[in-house]
């Protein structure tokens, strides 16, 4: 998915979080939260002829279905969507779901939602059978927080109006919830390697006679690569330095394996709520101090990182876009270390005191990371 729809799909998701606690009922849910979510990928909210309320598909007389929504092609129904109040739990209805599915031939896709989370379903085994496990599952709280993981981007991706193919779907389905699968294999294996495994990874680095005695060792060592190899991929990700993370390439001999020790439960680094509290007053802030749509655009791309000892706060690239470092504690609530270009240190317990420091390093930052034939505009 490109950046730009990355960056779009964040800014919808931070805007329905917002407003959902103003949604008390299934009413609001679906005006204020669903059916912008259904226009944002494209379908005309306002025209029923493509996105129809109270859709019927009946069994018979008797037997009557009814979804809250059925965007529809061709006069026929390919999606079924069911609606509830935001917070309440979605098992419930895929019963229903399920009925309509099974009543309405062309329906090709059904989905359940709260207005924040979602859980797409698909009849990958068996035409108009509902399949018992959501083939794609998005949840806009996570979005927000920019978690957006690359089955999720192309899942949204192929739900746009434009790309969304009622036939493919089935198949589509099928190969996420393979894939889904295969993800789930490999967690275990990271966490549990099994000696089958273990010795398949031996034999393609060269070491075909492994002792029982020694494979211990190995599946240690398997754990720990493992361990390494995602800590070097989000660090990728992040675009810093992997230097000093990377393998040591040296060949092991057999029984000399000294395996990493696993990282004790109270080293663990969890962001409180303060932190939390500062990353989104600082785009909530920002949102109200630029003056230049261009400018507003570039809040979506800042973003945080939580370290034991401090948080830091940053627009793009960590160290290229550091905004400031944040810790919490002693007589002032809210300690801030915008570096001595753009204000030094601040300690307040009042977070607008920060705004003309936020401002000018935030600026700064977008014009150091832009390209030189983009104008960089002024916050007040």
């Amino acid at each position: 998915m490109s950046d730009e729809f990355r960056q779009k799909v964040r800014a919808f998701a931070e805007r329905t979080v917002a407003l959902a606690p103003r949604c008390a009922n299934e009413e609001s849910t679906k005006l204020f939260l669903i059916l912008p979510f259904l226009n944002f990928l494209g379908y005309d909210d306002r025209n029923p002829d493509e996105v129809c309320p109270e859709h019927g598909a009946d069994f018979s007389e008797k037997y009557k279905n009814r979804v809250d929504f059925a965007i529809l092609k061709n006069e026929k129904p390919v999606i079924a969507i069911e609606c509830k109040t935001v917070g309440m739990p979605l098992k419930d209805e895929r019963g229903q779901l399920r009925s309509y599915f099974n009543a309405a031939p062309t329906v090709k896709m059904g989905v359940i939602t709260d207005g924040l989370l979602y859980e797409f379903y698909a009849d990958s085994d068996e035409p108009n059978m509902m399949d018992m496990t959501a083939f794609l599952v998005l949840d806009l709280r996570e979005v927000a927080k920019g978690k957006i993981e690359n089955s999720v981007d192309e899942g949204l991706r192929s739900l746009q109006k434009s790309k969304f193919d009622p036939e493919n779907i089935g198949a589509e389905a099928k190969r996420k919830l393979i894939f889904q699968n295969l993800v789930q294999q490999i967690a275990r294996l990271a966490e549990e390697p099994n000696e089958q495994f273990v010795r398949m990874l031996l034999q393609n680095a060269g070491l075909s006679h492994i002792r029982s005695k020694a494979l211990t060792e190995y599946i240690d060592l398997t754990r720990s690569a493992f361990r390494e190899f995602v800590s070097i991929r989000i660090l990728q990700r992040l675009d810093l330095p992997t230097k000093g993370l990377e393998s040591d390439k040296t060949v092991i001999a057999p029984e000399t394996v000294a395996p990493e020790l696993p990282l004790k439960a109270d080293e663990a680094i969890v962001t409180t709520e303060t932190e939390l509290e500062v990353f989104h007053y600082t785009k909530r802030r920002l949102s109200f101090l630029v003056k230049d749509d261009a400018l507003f655009d570039e809040i979506a791309n800042i973003e945080y990182r939580d370290y034991k000892g401090k948080f830091v706060v940053f627009y793009k690239k960590e160290r290229a876009g550091r905004i400031f470092d944040f810790t919490e504690g002693g007589s002032k609530r809210y300690n801030f270390d915008f570096g001595q270009s753009a204000g030094g240190e601040i300690s307040t317990d009042k977070l607008t005191e920060i705004d003309t420091a936020l401002s000018a390093i935030f600026s700064k930052r977008v014009a150091e990371l832009s390209t030189p034939s983009k104008k960089t505009a002024k916050v007040s």
